[in-house]
């Protein structure tokens, strides 16, 4: 053999796919990322066959940069869910007990905190709702996501119907009066229904995984 045919082969031989590169280039021909079908070779001895990867039944789903920044902005905004809800419920709670005779600090709390949590709210169902809709074809951690997006609307719901029922403080200096101090007002059901609700969907993102 001349030193040409001896060049020849060992490049031949150096290209043949291993054991190794094999295994790695397998995924490309699987059966979970396209359906494949039996072909005759032509050109190949009777009754042998080819696998031919059906590659026009893929699809292929791409999220958007504004995806991903979406995504940050209802995480990193979300962290403040729940440190205003035990805010909002010690101050409310305080001042249902003793009316206009409460702390000033639960006066003083309540209702700004009640304005950043609408505020978290209106951040996070929005770019929560857009997001859901941009991944709905993307099936790993779709039901964990729309069972996040219930909850947290349900929350939203019971919280703009608990605020709408809020009493004044003169409301419930009347209402101690008449020997109703702390208890259950409508506002207080629905406030705690959201936070119940709120407080599910949030946890679940952390200890439900896909």
């Amino acid at each position: 053999m001349g030193l040409p045919a001896l060049i020849l082969a060992q490049v031949l031989v150096s290209l043949a796919p291993t054991i190794h590169n094999t295994s790695t280039l397998a995924p490309v021909v699987d059966a979970a990322a396209a359906v494949e079908t039996w072909s005759r070779d032509s050109d190949g001895p009777a009754g042998s066959a080819v696998l031919v990867p059906d590659t026009a039944r893929r699809k292929a789903v791409s999220l958007s940069d504004g995806y991903y920044t979406r995504l940050d902005i209802h995480r990193y905004v979300g962290y403040a869910v729940l440190p205003l809800y035990l805010i909002e419920y010690l101050a409310g709670q305080k001042e249902l007990e003793d009316g206009s005779a409460a702390p000033l600090w639960a006066d003083k709390v309540h209702k700004p905190a009640a304005y950043l949590l609408a505020g978290v709210y209106t951040i996070n169902t929005v770019t929560g709702l857009i997001n859901l809709a941009e991944a709905n074809d993307i099936q790993q951690g779709k039901t964990r996501r729309w069972v996040h997006a219930v909850l947290m609307l349900a929350s939203d719901a019971a919280l703009v119907y608990g605020v709408a029922k809020a009493p004044t403080l003169s409301q419930i200096d009347a209402r101690i009066a008449a020997g109703k101090r702390g208890g259950w007002t409508t506002h207080k059901e629905f406030t705690v229904a959201s936070i119940g609700l709120g407080t599910v969907g949030y946890l679940m993102m952390f200890l439900w995984k896909e």
